[in-house]
């Protein structure tokens, strides 16, 4: 997959910008069910996330859902994801590019930004925003990526409803995916590998 390297300025939005601010504090993880609430409180929407643990397969990985926030859930049509694997609610036309980018996070134990234009039932424009956060044991190994999303649009109000029916999320030719370049204070010379 490709992804573009970037500063946390490329993330749109400011409190996703915060959140990448607070997790370059954060230390190692000892539960990855607890990554949400290493997070001040008002800076994270829990019904718009996603709180997967990695779960180690040889080289690659597979991403059981600990949490998938209600709102998510509604906006995918999804009412059952927990305890299920990320790989088994997508839809396949987006499956290969979101379980990528989830791939990517976790190998470069960087955060992964990405942001793809579409519509609502009335054409008015959306943009959806998704946030990646890796979280890392004492080993150094990613044991769990938060999720963060956010439907804006620059017309002002817009219909949330059907946006992503059916697990449909934009094709992976309307997405830009950013691998934010930022160190953690507890590893000040990782460099990201994209």
């Amino acid at each position: 997959m490709f992804a573009n390297r970037s500063s946390p300025e490329v993330v749109r939005h400011v409190p996703h910008r915060w959140l990448i601010s607070q997790w370059t504090r954060m230390g190692a993880l000892p539960d990855p069910t607890m990554a949400a609430f290493g997070f001040e409180p008002a800076s994270i929407d829990l019904t718009r996330s996603v709180i997967t643990r990695v779960v180690p397969i040889g080289e690659a990985a597979r991403f059981l859902i600990l949490h998938f926030g209600a709102q998510l859930a509604e906006a995918v049509s999804v009412d059952d994801a927990q305890g299920r694997h990320l790989d088994e609610i997508l839809s396949l036309s987006t499956r290969d590019h979101i379980l990528a980018q989830y791939e990517l996070c976790r190998r470069s134990r960087k955060p992964v930004y990405s942001i793809a234009c579409t519509t609502d039932a009335h054409d008015v424009p959306v943009d959806y925003e998704k946030l990646l956060l890796p979280f890392i044991n004492s080993h150094g190994e990613v044991v769990s990526v938060l999720a963060t999303t956010l439907l804006i649009s620059t017309e002002g109000r817009f219909e949330r409803d059907g946006i992503f029916a059916h697990g449909d999320f934009p094709p992976p030719s309307a997405v830009v995916v950013y691998s934010i370049d930022v160190p953690r204070e507890d590893q000040p010379h990782a460099a990201a590998s994209v």
